[in-house]
This record gives structure tokens, C-alpha cells and sequence, in this order.
């Protein structure tokens, strides 16, 4: 007789997911962890240090300029910042930053699960990170930032990331942090700030809540100030007070370029190599001086052209003179005005009114209804002396960061070649220069020159383009109106003496 039937035990599959959900849960709050620290680890808190000054060089190696002489980054200890300036951020920004050592996960992780990473508020760490890294624009960038703020957090006292933050955030005029800040719109020292000019200075943060920052926006801290009990009433009332008369602003600096040289008209030329720095870099590391440069500019080439085009002045009627001189490779050589004008702020006219020969329309590289500037007339001539080769008119030669190591060499770049022919034709329709000193002219053992001079008898004005082997110059004279005629060659005589000086070693 066979006993009962014993009916095997064993755990149904329907039981068994309880148990893998916990593990898989587990397993992924472990990996998620190793992915913060990892990601946080990778950070730190950055040395902040007083700005440089970005040091600007000629193409032999003579200082030219200083961009931003001023001061416009000095960092400063907590201690050191006044108390109220410190209330007016916080107020304004994250009002409980130091009230409490909690992280606030949910609110890192909400723009990582919603993908909306501008109108959550960010917290005083966010935003000393986003001074390098930005705001972040995908899920991915808001993990790696979360992940960074939770290192940070757990690594250092908040005290010390507020320290960080306050003394390099942008507050304006060029200043990054509250002491260089304080100094540029008040004239004191961070530790020296009233209740006023502390809410003031707190209102220049720029932040998502004041994408729009409203013109009140000093007041709107200010009065959150006194909400939060940081101010008396006397006090609200009294600055809220001076803030509507408006508050003793420093006058700002009149400019940020300091040429290393006056009276030779660097201005203009210095204003442009600003501009292509700050398009190639950003305006941010000229500010801090975290590149430098050295440009194609020939610092005694400049002051011996000032020399002749001021003694155009002297010795005739003429009231201001401008010249651009390029080399073989449109490179910058020499940029002078007489007057505090760009050379590129002249404008000679139309090409159909500039222009010699109809086939000059044709090239196409100059539109006949665009204005021509200074510089487009010499890079005109230029192209005709090089056989039709076009180059980009360049202004660095190299640039370097603050351990003097270089960053980006520049060469010449060719943009086209036009037709040689044509260019030929253009050629032979320009006149040819001579001196007296008979260094420049047509003949065997002379330098030649060709080029083309122009009037414009309704705004007083005569103009040279032409180009040597290894040069290609514009000139442009202003005269008394009705004194164009009576002067028509001493445009070319000007052209004359600078093409021999550029000459004068051969």
C-alpha cells in the first residue's frame, strides 16, 4: 500500500517578484550612489585668485596695451564682506542656504525626471557652479550637476561655497565679486557697505529670476530684507529713501584699454583685436586676463607713420589724415588717425564711385552698392598686387595664457583666387608712384608701386589705394571744403613718403 502523495514546496514566480524588485531597487540606489560620487569627485572648489591684466604685444614683441588695468576680480574671506551684503544675497537668492546642512535631493532631482531646467530655483551651490559650467540644458547636464552639488555639500561647509560664490560672481562693470564690485560702483570696500548699497550691489546678480531684472529690484531685496527682520524700520525707510534719490554711483572708467604708448592713434586697431579676442574667447577671459597676445600691429611702423601723416597736417591744409597699411598676407601692420575715430569708421563710398573700371564690379568679393571702408580699400589693392589672391585680413599672431604658454597661432588664410586675368587688365588701368628720393618708381632697381587716388569734392575728402610687392596701403585726407582740388596731389606725395619708409631697408 503506497503512501500519500507529498506534493512538492516551492516558491511560485508570482512570490518571487516582491523579492527582485527590492534587489533591483537596491542595486540601483547602489549604482546611483557610485555614480554621484564618481560624477561629484570630479569637481571641487575652484582657487579663486585676483584677476591679471591681459597684456597685449606687437608683433616684435613691444608691449602695445593693457586690457582691463583695473581691478576686477579680489577675493575675500566671508569675514571680510559686510554682514547685511551677505543677508541682502541670501535673501534674494536662497533664503534658508545656511539655515540648515540638509541636502535638498527631491529639488535636484525634479529637473532630471521633468526635463524643465530653467524655472526650478537654484540653490547657492547651483549657482557657483553654473559661474564655469552654466545652466544645465539636458537630463544628463542636470545629473552631472546634482551629482557635483551633492559632493560639494557633503565635502565642505556651505559657509565656504557662499565664500566662493560671492567673490566671483558677476555684479557689472566688468567686476566679479563683491569686493571688486563694491570698489567699481561705490568706491569702498566690500566691508564697508551700507544697507542700501548692499541690496543695490545684491540686485546686479544676474540670475533666472531676474532675467528681466526689474528697475526696482534693489528695492524689492530691500524690502525683503525688512520682511525677514535683517533691517530695523528706520533703516528700510531711510535707504529705501536713498535708493529712489538714487545712490552716490561711481563714475565708470572712461575706457578699458590702456595703449602702452599715447599719441600714436592705437585706439582704433587696439579696439578691434579687443573684439576678435572676445569673439574667439569671450569677453570673460580678457576681463580676468586669462589670454594674452601678440598681434601683427608693428609698433614702430605706427609711429613713424603718425609722424608723416601729423606732418600732412603741419605742412598743408589738411584736417585729418587716416592710413591702413597691410603686408603680403593682409596682415595688420599700421592703423593711425589724427582724430579719436576708427579707421574702419570711414567710409569712402560706394564701389561704383570708388571704383576705376567696371570689371572692379565684376570681381565680386565687393558688393557695388556697399560702402567701402579703409580697410577693404587696401585689402582691394592688395589683391591686385598678389595676382588675385585673397587673403583674410589678420590682426594676432599668437595668444597665450597666464604661464605664458601659447593658446592658438595664427597664419595667413587664403579665402579665393580670382581670375588672373581680369586681375591683370585692373592692374595696368593703375598708375604708377614715384618719389623723389627715386627709391619708389616703374624702373629697373626702383620699388614699384601702383595704385589710384580719388576725391570726393562734396565732403572735402581725397583718397589713395595701392600696393607694393610687400605692402598694400590706404590713405584718406580731409580738407576745408572747396581746398580738395587745390591739394589733388598731395594725397599721392603723403602715399609717396609712407611707401618709402615702409622701403627704407631695401
Amino acid at each position: 500500500m503506497s503512501g500519500p502523495a507529498i506534493e512538492e514546496q516551492g516558491l511560485s514566480p508570482r512570490s518571487l517578484w516582491p523579492m527582485l524588485s527590492y534587489v533591483l531597487a537596491v542595486a540601483l540606489i547602489f549604482a546611483c550612489g557610485i555614480l554621484v560620487r564618481i560624477i561629484g569627485m570630479s569637481t571641487d572648489i575652484s582657487n579663486s585668485s585676483s584677476d591679471n591684466d591681459t597684456v597685449i604685444y606687437d608683433r616684435h614683441g613691444f608691449e602695445l596695451a593693457l586690457f582691463h588695468p583695473e581691478m576686477n576680480m579680489v577675493p575675500v574671506p566671508l569675514e571680510s564682506m559686510a554682514p547685511i551684503f551677505i543677508d541682502a544675497v541670501l535673501v534674494s537668492l536662497d533664503p534658508d542656504y545656511l539655515a540648515t546642512d540638509e541636502i535638498e535631493v527631491w529639488s535636484l532631482m525634479e529637473p532630471i525626471l521633468s526635463g524643465n531646467f530653467i524655472d526650478n530655483p537654484a540653490s547657492i551651490t547651483q549657482l557657483y557652479l553654473r559661474l564655469e559650467e552654466g545652466t544645465p540644458d539636458s537630463r544628463k547636464k542636470a545629473l552631472q550637476e546634482a551629482s557635483k552639488v551633492i559632493y560639494l555639500e557633503r565635502t565642505y561647509p556651505r559657509e565656504a561655497l557662499l565664500e566662493q560664490y560671492l567673490s566671483q560672481v558677476p555684479l557689472g562693470r566688468s567686476a566679479f565679486g563683491v569686493e571688486a564690485g563694491s570698489m567699481s560702483w561705490f568706491g569702498v570696500s566690500s566691508k564697508d557697505l551700507e544697507i542700501g548699497q548692499a541690496a543695490y550691489l545684491a540686485s546686479q546678480i544676474e540670475t533666472k529670476k531676474w532675467a528681466s531684472r526689474p528697475e526696482n529690484s534693489a528695492d524689492i531685496i530691500l524690502a525683503q530684507m525688512y520682511a525677514a527682520q535683517m533691517v530695523t524700520e528706520k533703516e528700510y525707510l531711510h535707504h529705501r529713501g536713498l535708493l529712489s534719490e538714487g545712490l552716490r554711483i561711481r563714475e565708470p572708467l572712461a575706457s578699458s584699454i590702456k595703449p602702452a604708448v599715447s599719441g600714436l592713434g592705437l585706439m582704433p586697431a587696439l579696439e578691434e583685436i579687443y573684439a576678435e579676442l572676445s569673439d574667439n574667447y569671450g569677453e570673460e577671459h580678457i576681463i580676468k586676463g586669462k589670454i594674452g597676445a601678440i598681434t601683427t600691429v608693428d609698433l614702430d611702423l605706427q609711429s613713424r607713420v603718425a609722424e608723416i601723416a601729423d606732418e600732412a597736417i603741419v605742412v598743408s591744409s589738411a584736417r585729418q589724415v587716416a592710413v591702413v597699411i597691410l603686408d603680403d598676407r593682409n596682415q595688420l601692420r599700421a592703423a593711425y588717425t589724427t582724430g579719436d575715430f576708427a579707421t574702419d569708421d570711414i567710409q569712402l563710398g560706394v564701389l561704383r564711385r570708388v571704383a576705376w573700371s567696371p570689371e572692379l564690379i565684376d570681381l565680386d568679393f565687393l558688393s557695388e552698392n556697399d560702402e567701402i571702408s579703409m580697410t577693404q580699400l587696401a585689402e582691394l589693392h592688395s589683391v591686385l598686387a598678389r595676382e588675385g589672391v585673397r587673403y583674410r585680413t589678420g590682426r594676432l599672431l599668437q595668444t597665450f595664457d597666464t604661464s605664458g604658454e601659447q593658446v592658438d597661432r595664427f597664419s595667413h588664410e587664403v579665402l579665393e583666387i580670382l581670375d588672373s586675368r581680369r586681375i591683370s587688365e585692373l592692374t595696368e588701368k593703375l598708375a604708377d608712384l614715384a618719389t623723389i628720393d627715386q627709391k619708389i618708381g616703374p624702373l629697373e632697381g626702383q620699388v614699384r608701386v601702383k595704385g589710384k587716388q580719388g576725391t570726393d569734392e562734396e565732403q572735402g575728402v581725397a583718397w589713395y589705394g595701392g600696393a607694393s610687392r610687400r605692402f598694400a596701403v590706404a590713405l584718406w585726407i580731409r580738407y576745408p571744403l572747396g581746398e580738395v582740388a587745390k591739394n589733388s596731389g598731395a594725397v599721392t606725395r603723403v602715399a609717396a613718403s609712407i611707401f618709402s619708409e615702409l622701403h627704407r631697408d631695401e
